[in-house]
């Protein structure tokens, strides 16, 4: 996917002199979560860069083709997780939800891109 990912990238990158941009929460690169809790944080952060790579306002920075197959990649793996999951709502009781970890930081790019005047595709 990372590779695809690489593929679909514009090829002409603007350096991109963002201040303090959002950090990947390190509670979640630290947490020892259960198999299944990490497997839903998996699907969360695939879900959010579907959403954000689907959109319509960043197509047009990313050739086709690539972008299709990054989508038809992602698509797929979020199917296959979310077949071996049970129900997230028994998953993540207590203080520290990573699943609204990961909204947060997704919604925290979103609002400092936008601050910033650019779109998604920036992150």
């Amino acid at each position: 996917a990372l590779q695809l990912l690489q593929d679909a990238a514009p090829s002409h990158a603007q350096t991109c002199h963002l201040q303090e941009p959002p950090s990947f929460p390190d509670t979640l690169l630290r947490n020892n979560l259960h198999p299944h809790q990490a497997a839903a944080t998996a699907l969360r952060i695939l879900q959010h860069l579907f959403h954000t790579l689907s959109t319509n306002r960043t197509r047009q920075h990313w050739h086709g083709h690539a972008r299709n197959d990054l989508l038809n990649k992602l698509q797929h793996y979020i199917h296959h997780l979310e077949q071996c999951l049970p129900d997230s709502a028994t998953l993540f009781k207590g203080p520290r939800n990573p699943l609204l970890t990961i909204n947060k930081y997704f919604r925290d790019i979103h609002l400092f891109l936008y601050a910033h005047n650019h779109s998604a595709c920036a992150w």
